[in-house]
């Protein structure tokens, strides 16, 4: 009986995922719940022909120098900002990321934040819960969406879902990108440079992905730059917020009010100040978080090593060009295929 390809799994994933890659692959996985070390890793790697990646690992050179039948590194995830994919690529493996299946649920968790946080869903909530519904302060009001502007920074996939559902709610949408998009027509929205947008706009919701250039790119002058009624939204990453220039906005009034998905550091410590600031709203890096996402996402990732490993092109690959190639089809093969599809080759003489 042939070998099956080893594929390393470096921690917990979903038991469905493991249990369709194993019909595939012989799996080596780290099942504590504590992070696999890093050095036993190295040493898993030496004989493995795929990595799926689970957080947290960064994924470079070192990580796969030692690993010579590594031919696949897949992750269940869009965002890949631990992985340095140049040194990937000088190594010659291709890495799989998950795009497209989560772009739906992570735009309703977006605009789910801009809703309960624009309404102050949660104070008024708490204060039925804590038998204070008449007691309830006079300055804890929501504002409407209709009629308000919604400012996208990081105008991809995702955020062109967000404006969907934003002008579904009566309101108009501006972004900014690196480079405008040519369909701003067909998604009814309009380009802006970002001072602009941030001037502008009643909700400002962060799409983009964490790279140097948009490392901290919200500042203290960011903020300042803001209307000092308006909401802020990350449910891009955590980084791209300076934490305590946030943290002073919300205290000082330069914004209103902020609704994160993402935090830096992720996940806060208990004590961290960002948890006493009273008019901010934070969920746990919740963006795909339903079980049909994951499962799409796990299932995407399988499919990814299982190609990888057989020297398939995978079906999401970021550093293309490593990716697998599909192989040329010679002509007794062709027809062949033209057979099994049911062509009549008759047709053809």
């Amino acid at each position: 009986m042939e070998k099956k390809p080893l594929v390393v799994v470096n921690g917990l994933v979903r038991k469905d995922a493991i249990a369709y890659l194993k019909e595939h692959v012989d799996v080596r996985q780290w099942t504590e719940k504590t992070v696999m070390p890093r050095e036993t890793l190295k040493e898993w790697l030496v004989d493995a022909d795929g990595l799926w990646c689970v957080r947290p690992l960064d994924v470079d050179g070192n990580l796969v120098k030692n690993a010579p039948n590594l031919k696949v590194i897949a992750q269940a995830a869009v965002g890949y900002d631990n992985v340095k994919i140049d040194e990937l690529t000088a190594a010659g493996i291709p890495y799989g990321n998950t795009p497209g299946v989560l772009n739906e649920t992570v735009a309703e968790l977006a605009f789910t934040l801009i809703a309960t946080a624009s309404r102050r869903i949660l104070e008024n909530a708490n204060f039925v819960k804590e038998g204070r519904w008449a007691q309830r302060p006079s300055n804890i009001k929501g504002f409407d969406l209709s009629r308000r502007t919604l400012g996208i920074i990081g105008m991809g996939a995702i955020g062109v879902s967000i404006s969907r559902r934003a002008r579904a709610f009566g309101m108009t949408v501006v972004y900014h990108n690196r480079n405008q998009r040519i369909d701003d027509k067909i998604h009814k929205t309009t380009y802006m440079e970002l001072d602009d947008l941030l001037a502008t706009s009643d909700v400002v919701c962060v799409m983009a992905p964490l790279t140097d250039e948009t490392y901290h790119m919200c500042d203290e002058a960011f903020f300042k730059k803001m209307k000092n009624t308006a909401l802020f939204v990350n449910v891009g990453r955590g980084p791209i917020v300076d934490t305590d220039a946030l943290i002073s906005a919300l205290k000082t009034g330069e914004i209103d009010y902020a609704a994160l998905d993402v935090t830096d550091p992720e996940p806060l410590p208990a004590d961290h100040p960002l948890l006493d600031v009273e008019n901010c709203l934070i969920v746990p890096h919740i963006g795909s978080y339903t079980d049909r996402t994951r499962y799409d996402m796990s299932i995407l990732t399988a499919d990814n090593i299982i190609a990888g490993v057989h020297k398939k092109p995978l079906k999401t690959c970021v550093n293309e060009e490593v990716n697998y190639k599909k192989p040329e089809m010679d002509v007794e093969s062709a027809l062949e295929e033209l057979k099994k599809a049911g062509v009549d080759l008759a047709d053809f003489d």
